[in-house]
């Protein structure tokens, strides 16, 4: 999945939740007093779902979350609070009878906190919007407006149904925040499969496995029960329970064994190029200590990784002695050891995502790091995948399994040149003396050839 896909799944849900029973004015009637104070209860869910939806928005281009943005979230976490305690205000009252809670409802100034709330929500997406780099702000345009579409929807409907005294007017109202609420979801929809925001194949792969497994037990516990029909017909019903019990005990055990054995089929069968993709970049991080040459490593080492991986643009940065790292694509462009991708490589030793990094000159969506000795001999980038996809779990580790390959040879490659040339002037410098030494005794020295 990507990052932040939780945050929107929570936004959308603690939205709907406010919505549909949140409400201090909820739409249905019941004779008993515990429904309306669970609606009450519910009621923060919708300034909640402002808030994550903001904290969403700063999950784009993260690396740039300062001045304006900062602010505009600070503010929005405000706003949210107050709105918050008013709701929960709401319900003090209307259980303990401590204060009027009809104000709350009905006076349009206690719901300004939430709309103000929703303003900085927005600001939050345009700024995200704007922070966001060429390749990211497709996906974070597409993220984000629908939900300020149906934010603004819904903050509109509850700053003007309690201004109306007209019920044709407010009916329009909710009609129009209703089909919001059908449009903005089926939008979300097509931006999840369409920008790969989930792992499509992921997901019809666990379906599909349940859908065997599920088929399996079904089908068993069937044919059982026809053969127990069958054979137990003259058995006292105490034998019948026991034949079951032993027969639902076995199949829960070996519920683990099924599931293992589908997940296995259904991997081999239907997602087979992606087992041999990652194979193959695993096998060339092994190959990759067996070849002798700097160049023909990197060489190679890019091409497998653009082969089995789909990914539009590929480089691997390397230390050139100069406390600079230069690309090897071709291109020889030169970043410098301060860059802020190389320190971050360098300070944690981990993969990172290039869009959360903030003026780094490292070009793509990840960077894996080559770590050799202890320090940072250079960097795999790999930039966005030609299809549109994320890149997958198993496959990003074999990235990583890759670039720690390629870095560990790439530096006993780097040293070995220095290593050989003195030794071969050693050589020279024996042979020299044996040559001396055989034509002083009047014939040549043994070993006189290498």
């Amino acid at each position: 999945f990507v990052p932040g896909n939780l945050l929107l799944s929570a936004t959308l849900l603690c939205l709907a939740i406010g919505a549909a029973v949140g409400a201090p004015t909820v739409g249905f009637g019941a004779p008993w007093v515990w429904p309306y104070v669970l609606a009450g209860i519910c009621a923060p869910a919708g300034a909640i779902s402002v808030a994550l939806w903001a904290k969403f928005a700063n999950g784009f281009a993260a690396g740039e979350l300062r001045g304006v943005r900062r602010l505009a979230l600070w503010a929005c976490y405000a706003c949210c609070a107050v709105a918050v305690a008013i709701d929960l205000a709401f319900v003090a009252g209307m259980t303990t009878m401590w204060l009027d809670p009809a104000p709350l409802v009905l006076s349009p100034a206690w719901g300004i906190p939430f709309d103000l709330a929703v303003a900085s929500a927005i600001a939050c997406s345009v700024l995200a919007i704007a922070a966001t780099s060429t390749t990211e702000r497709q996906r974070a345009t597409w993220s984000l407006m629908p939900i300020a579409v149906l934010f603004a929807f819904y903050g509109t409907y509850s700053a003007l149904v309690v201004f109306q005294t007209d019920y044709g007017v407010a009916t329009e109202l909710a009609i129009g925040l209703n089909l919001a609420y059908v449009v903005v979801p089926i939008v979300l929809t097509y931006v999840a499969l369409s920008r790969r925001m989930i792992d499509i194949g992921f997901v019809l792969n666990k379906a599909t496995v349940f859908a065997i497994v599920s088929g399996f037990v079904i089908g068993v516990f069937i044919l059982i029960e026809w053969a127990a029909n069958d054979w137990l017909t003259h058995e006292s019903h105490t034998t019948s329970a026991i034949v079951g019990m032993i027969i639902a005990l076995g199949l829960g055990l070996s519920m683990r064994y099924i599931h293992g054995a589908a997940d296995h089929l259904v991997d081999r069968v239907f997602f087979r190029k992606r087992h041999e993709d990652e194979k193959a970049l695993r096998g060339f991080a092994h190959e990759a200590s067996f070849i002798t040459d700097p160049q023909i490593l990197l060489e190679r080492a890019t091409g497998e990784v653009k082969e089995h991986t789909s990914a539009d643009a590929v480089a691997i940065y390397v230390s050139n002695g100069a406390s600079n790292y230069t690309a090897s694509n071709g291109s020889r462009r030169v970043v410098g050891e301060n860059d802020p991708g190389i320190v971050a490589l360098r300070a944690w030793g981990k993969p990172i995502h290039l869009h959360d990094v903030s003026a780094s000159e490292l070009n793509g969506e990840l960077a894996f790091p080559m770590i050799s000795r202890g320090r940072l001999v250079g960097t795999l980038v790999c930039g966005p995948k030609r299809d549109g996809e994320a890149y997958a779990p198993d496959e990003y580790d074999a990235l990583v399994e890759l670039a720690h390959g390629v870095g560990t040879t790439f530096d006993t490659l780097s040293t070995r040149p220095d290593v050989d040339r003195e030794t071969e002037e050693k050589l020279d410098l024996i042979l020299a003396k044996l040559t001396t030494l055989g034509a002083g005794n009047g014939g040549p020295a043994r070993g006189g050839q290498r």
